[in-house]
């Protein structure tokens, strides 16, 4: 058996090497990580080394790099962390705003492209096949997910997924971890294990059998992963183990929700406060890139007593708004600078359509921003009301906040078990069992 112990002496990432010191999110709280298009990122850097690349002007007062949200000097909006996948992005032979980042002051979070793998989209045969994922990982990425072969699949589309049961999903995925553990760089990048199972019992058996490969840290993948209560029982397990003692790094994939932002809020800071480790918590989707494909643009957050949820609708587009001065109905940095028409031209993609692709690049820079500004302004709400313990909106979820730092600082799954029922089924995403990890899966959109 493959068997690695970490010792403080050889270990070789920093104890704070998951913050970055100029991060613009507070480091004590959960990110968000958006999983951004590959064909998107070169685009945002085409047009910046072209003056001629977009073919028309860009929104007055904008220049091209102002699109690009990973420059630490952009003034517009910048962020500090994104994901992006070796499953699409290792098919991109040109430079891009991911592949030429400031690497000082930003961080790119890799996908393994397990689910591209897994779809025969992009098979895995042999170890070479498997050295070509690695390479590209490591001259990429600062943190990635291991090589693991999704669950969900095995639920939702049994009679086209490649991998009949979760034992086959689990047989390869240790495959793909014997190659990673005996291959990789040592202190290169960070990985994060990845963590499957359509069921509890599922889930159980995947973490025990995972476990044996030390890696710096964990991803929660598949159907269980929006459970608060599974995430909970299974860092409960870890922490017992002794498997979150060089832990820095824990990523839950495929969500941006509201709700589920402040709970990895909570959840990191109460880990610190019981356990003494200093985790950072980080989720993702590719949310602003994906809505582009039903022509959605985000709108405004709603925080209700019951609920805390980001608002999207229809882009307003035909031939009435091209050249059009009206402004962009919804803010964002870049939505602040436009006007309908910047979005709505003649040159389309389609015949049906008053877009371009300078439009959808515009329309996935308001979205993200837009998200981002809801996230941070849910945090701020319930950052206030941990202090007075007035949870005027989110209530379900404030109540969660309370619990969590009970269940930790008792350590006890007695603990949790008691709040099952009263708290975490209550939660909007409690009993969803989506096989999720939508940040994983979208296809390319141009």
């Amino acid at each position: 058996m493959d068997r690695e112990i970490h010792n403080d002496a050889a270990w070789p990432f920093p104890r704070y090497a998951n913050h970055i010191e100029n991060d613009i999110t507070p480091k004590d709280q959960a990110i968000y990580v958006p999983s951004v298009s590959p064909s998107h990122a070169q685009m945002i850097y085409d047009g910046i080394i072209n003056a001629t690349y977009w073919g028309r002007a860009l929104p007055k007062g904008v220049t091209a790099a102002d699109l690009n949200f990973l420059d630490p000097a952009n003034k517009l909006f910048r962020i500090s962390h994104v994901m992006t996948s070796a499953g699409q992005a290792m098919k991109q032979k040109k430079p891009c705003i991911i592949s030429q980042r400031d690497r000082e002051n930003t961080l790119v979070i890799c996908d393994s492209g397990g689910y591209q793998i897994a779809s025969d989209k992009f098979p895995i045969e042999d170890d070479s096949d498997r050295k070509k994922v690695l390479d590209w990982i490591e001259a990429n990425a600062d943190i990635s997910m291991t090589l693991d072969v999704p669950t969900g699949p095995v639920v939702k589309n049994p009679t086209k997924y490649r991998f009949k049961s979760t034992d086959e999903c689990l047989s390869a995925t240790m495959e793909h971890l014997r190659y990673f553990h005996r291959n990789r760089t040592p202190g290169k990048v960070r990985f994060l294990n990845v963590l499957q199972g359509n069921t509890p019992a599922e889930a159980d058996i995947w973490y025990k059998t995972v476990k044996q490969y030390k890696f710096e840290g964990w991803a929660f993948a598949g159907r269980l992963r929006h459970n608060f209560y599974e995430l909970c029982r299974r860092l409960l397990i870890m922490w017992h183990d002794g498997e979150l003692e060089h832990t820095t790094h824990i990523h839950v994939l495929g969500t941006n929700e509201l709700d589920t932002a402040v709970l990895l809020t909570a959840l990191q800071r109460t880990l610190k406060k019981r356990t003494g480790y200093d985790i950072r918590i980080s989720y993702d989707t590719s949310t602003p890139w994906r809505s582009l494909r039903f022509n959605q643009m985000m709108t405004l957050p709603t925080f209700e007593p019951g609920r805390m949820v980001m608002g999207a609708v229809d882009v307003p587009e035909n031939k009435q708004f091209r050249d059009s001065p009206l402004p962009w109905p919804w803010p964002s940095p870049i939505g602040n600078k436009m006007v309908m028409g910047d979005y709505c031209v003649t040159g389309s993609l389609t015949s049906s359509l008053f877009r371009d692709r300078l439009s959808e690049v515009l329309l996935a820079h308001h979205n993200l921003g837009a998200l981002c500004w809801a996230i941070a302004t849910a945090n701020r709400f319930f950052d206030i009301a941990t202090i007075n313990n007035k949870f005027q909106y989110g209530r379900p979820e404030g109540s969660a906040v309370e619990v969590i730092d009970e269940i930790f600082k008792s350590g006890q799954m007695a603990t949790l078990e008691r709040y099952k029922d009263t708290t975490f089924n209550r939660l909007r995403h409690s009993q969803d069992f989506d096989d999720g990890d939508s940040g994983r899966y979208w296809d390319e959109l141009f």
